[in-house]
């Protein structure tokens, strides 16, 4: 088994606040001289625009050909013939009925 840890007590030092001395402030010196402000030369170099020569017209000339409509002549529309088939009607054959042969169910009463 590891051995219990028992924490060191923690001591504090005495607040003892430094004394205060404030630094000292030096005036500044008084040079409210002008100073005297030299202009830059002026050193801008003049733009000059080069002449806009516009481009030659090099539009081919139209050759489309013109556009010629066929004259409206419709077809005339001529009605199907009619090919229905007829209808003949079935022969009237009715089935014969056979009737059915009287068989009396057995007797299946339990006796008591």
């Amino acid at each position: 088994t590891p051995a219990p840890i028992t924490p060191a007590p923690v001591t504090l030092a005495p607040d003892t606040p430094a004394p205060d001395t404030p630094a000292p402030i030096s005036p500044v010196p008084d040079t409210d001289a002008p100073v005297p402000i030299t202009p830059a030369p002026d050193t801008t170099v003049p733009i000059t625009p080069a002449p806009i020569t516009p481009a030659p017209d090099t539009t081919a000339p139209d050759t489309t050909a013109p556009i010629t409509l066929a004259p409206d002549t419709p077809a005339p529309i001529a009605p199907a013939p009619d090919t229905t088939a007829p209808i003949t009607p079935a022969p009237d054959t009715p089935a014969p009925i056979s009737p059915v042969p009287d068989t009396p169910a057995p007797d299946t009463a339990v006796p008591i």
